[in-house]
């Protein structure tokens, strides 16, 4: 493939080309696919008319990339970072060393045919459309550049996406980073709002691959002792996954029930989502119906035909012939199920809600009787409380149990006098925690690890 491409390169204007992204995956045989499907071969295969990316105004900082992609991190004149990723993906690396010279490494490698080759700029639109920050990347050309230095061999003749690494914002973290500052510190919440809000464009764009490092985090001060952080989502990978051969098919049955094939309803919601539920009910969380519902309905909103259209536009025109209508009558009908469908994973959520504290000292405030019962969590600063780290209402029509996570620091949990439907568990360890709960709350407190 890199062969062909520096052939077309060469026959062609030096300020674009006209390249595929990768022609590894046609002229699959007959079992091949049977087996592994039809998937987006033709888009990965298509020719597409694209400028030659120039080195000139970056410097380069550093290889990265995950085990399939490369990317290399640039910085350009003004500071601001840039990330230079490769498209096609070697799934070589992520297999055991073991099955990396069996037939199991051509059935993995063609199964990236079932990703969107273009999806990234498409979701970019819908991201805006609806308030959520995300990189808007661009898809050159790496011609056969000198200027690479070392990394020539890696990237020469090759078609990748360029995005701003922080996506407009200042100082971002990644998920390690926050998750020490949420846990260890206590000295940043996140915005959930904002968070729910990315996490329903993955569900409208089918994107099932949502792990910890697929999103970087900005933060706004809200006071000196606390600062709100939100989720920038990056790699787009899956987005738009779909896939007809049997065997993809049967792993989903059997074990990847997260393999959905992008169609234009929302009934497979929750397989779909399955991979995210830790990270949803940590982030989350503390979210009501009526917040979920305000926030559904104008991302329902936002998301006009003349926007979805906009989006699917941003294909290049070889590809929009081949898939934008498709694509674009797919992407109207998850919008007209995204509020009812939505709901149905809010109610699924609070089903049970776990509420975490820090590692510092923390409080847990009880309150309620009957069918309704409000947790807060604040800091604990000696005898006085500090900032509200947690507060949420919850109705027993939705919930039915409620954990509460002490974490390691030495907290207390304190109740009003009533009786209540919930039930309610608190997790702690052996830090000299302190209790002052009416025994008709029906809390029990158990020994767990803490997560």
């Amino acid at each position: 493939m890199l062969i062909m491409n520096a052939c077309v390169a060469q026959a062609q204007p030096r300020d674009s080309v006209t390249v595929p992204v990768s022609l590894q995956y046609r002229h699959p045989g007959l079992l091949n696919r049977i087996l592994l499907g039809n998937n987006y071969r033709k888009l990965w295969e298509t020719p597409v008319r694209l400028p030659v990316f120039r080195l000139d105004g970056f410097t380069i900082k550093e290889l990265g990339g995950g085990n399939q992609t490369l990317s290399l991190q640039l910085v350009d004149g003004d500071g601001k970072a840039w990330v230079l990723r490769t498209v096609d993906k070697n799934v070589k690396r992520a297999l055991p060393p073991v099955l990396r010279s069996t037939f199991v490494l051509n059935m993995t490698q063609q199964q990236v045919s079932a990703a969107h080759p273009y999806a990234p700029v498409v979701v970019a639109r819908l991201a805006r459309a609806v308030g959520v920050t995300a990189p808007d990347p661009t898809f050159y050309y790496v011609s056969d550049d000198p200027a690479l230095g070392e990394y020539r061999p890696l990237f020469a003749n090759s078609v990748c996406l360029l995005e701003e690494r922080e996506a407009g914002e200042r100082n971002t973290h990644n998920s390690g980073k926050v998750m020490e500052r949420l846990v260890d510190e206590g000295s940043v919440r996140p915005d959930q709002g904002a968070i729910l809000r990315a996490r329903v464009l993955d569900i409208l764009v089918g994107d099932w691959d949502r792990h910890a490092d697929q999103w970087r985090w900005a933060e706004r001060r809200e006071s000196d002792d606390m600062a709100m952080v939100f989720g920038i989502p990056r790699d787009r990978d899956q987005a738009f996954f779909f896939s007809d051969g049997l065997l993809p098919r049967f792993l989903q049955v059997v074990a990847l029930r997260y393999l959905v094939s992008y169609n234009r309803d929302l009934d497979h919601w929750r397989p779909l989502t399955y991979k995210s539920w830790p990270f949803d009910r940590y982030f989350l969380n503390g979210l009501d119906r009526g917040q979920w519902s305000r926030n559904l309905s104008t991302m329902q909103a936002s998301l006009t035909d003349s926007v979805l259209s906009e989006a699917v536009h941003r294909l290049p025109p070889e590809i929009y012939a081949r898939n934008g209508k498709r694509l674009l009558r797919q992407l109207k009908g998850r919008r007209d199920e995204l509020y009812r469908k939505g709901m149905r994973y809010y109610h699924y959520l609070c089903g049970y809600v776990d509420i975490y504290g820090t590692d510092k000292d923390d409080e847990f405030v009880i309150t309620g009787s009957g069918d309704s019962l409000r947790v807060q969590v604040f800091q604990r600063k000696g005898m006085q409380r500090g900032a509200v780290l947690y507060d949420r209402r919850f109705l027993r029509a939705e919930t039915r149990l409620l954990r509460l996570w002490g974490m390691r620091g030495k907290d207390r949990f304190v109740s009003d006098p009533g009786d209540t439907r919930f039930v309610i568990e608190i997790a702690t360890d052996d830090g000299g925690d302190e209790f002052a709960l009416d025994p008709l709350k029906r809390v029990r407190q158990v020994k767990d690890k803490m997560p």
